[in-house]
């Protein structure tokens, strides 16, 4: 009866390390595959390349810009009228300087209108003198630009999301601390994208126009005038000299002919009181 009971303990130990070794690969396999997965994400690049932007559905993004420059007949009522002319569109003055050299006086503007209104306030502020000087607009198309910032940002927040989810699988200090530098790194990348992104939606929104416009005062008038013909009296000076100059050399062959017939003339003369 003793080699059965051997027998059966034999028995039993191999069903135990049957069993065993069936479920051992299952528990490591769920390990390794989460290890696997944390492998993965640690894995992901500090940026990643935009995904292409489906044109057809993409609106037009341009900033507008302009520039005029006008003398004007009575400086303070013009600038009146450019006030008048922002409140009824929507525009503001972002910047402005006077100056006064005692025989001009001056003013630079710098408007912000809303994109728009941009084309009839530019007409309106180029019809307020006769006497333009200089007349400027231009227009830039971003909308590449626009809406390349704005995947990249969506693109860099997902990836921070991914990063947030290795954050929380991290089971040891220095992944930790790898995983929040380049959560800090992508972070950055995101704040930088968001500034440049909210500035070139500001400037698509909101057209600039530069404008110069000067008075010439009575004084400053004599002071012009007078310099004006000091200027205009050397100018005509040196042209006249010039012309002189162009009418002497134009009789250049009768030059040589009389030099020559005076040189024969002496050398002829002093032969003949030789000989004589």
């Amino acid at each position: 009866k003793k080699p059965p009971m051997k027998l059966s303990v034999l028995s039993l130990l191999a069903i135990l390390l049957f069993s065993c070794n069936n479920t051992r690969p299952e528990m490591d396999g769920d390990y390794y595959a989460e290890d696997m997965e944390i492998s993965e994400l640690k894995e992901i690049p500090p940026t990643e390349q935009n995904a292409p932007v489906n044109n057809a559905n993409q609106t037009k993004k341009v900033i507008k810009s302009g520039n005029i420059s006008f003398q004007s007949e009575n400086i303070k009522k013009d600038y009146d009228r450019i006030k008048v002319l922002l409140s009824t569109y929507d525009s503001y003055i972002d910047n402005e300087n006077e100056t006064n050299t005692g025989y001009q006086i001056r003013f630079d503007i710098s408007i912000r209108v809303a994109s728009e209104s941009y084309d009839n306030l530019f007409n309106k502020l180029g019809r307020l003198s006769t006497k333009v000087d200089f007349k400027s607009s231009n227009i830039e198309d971003v909308t590449e630009r626009y809406y390349d910032l704005k995947t990249r940002i969506k693109n860099k927040k997902s990836l921070e999301e991914k990063y947030l989810l290795l954050l929380k699988k991290a089971s040891s200090i220095k992944d930790v601390l790898e995983i929040e530098r380049s959560l800090n790194e992508i972070r950055n990348e995101i704040e930088t994208a968001e500034g440049s992104y909210r500035y070139l939606s500001k400037q698509v929104s909101y057209s600039t126009i530069q404008v110069n416009f000067y008075e010439v005062l009575p004084m400053g008038q004599e002071k012009q005038n007078f310099w004006s013909s000091i200027t205009t009296a050397i100018g005509r000076g040196w042209w006249g000299f010039l012309s002189s100059l162009i009418e002497i050399i134009q009789y250049w062959p009768w030059a040589i002919i009389f030099t020559g017939g005076f040189y024969v003339y002496r050398k002829a003369k002093f032969f003949w009181r030789k000989t004589k």
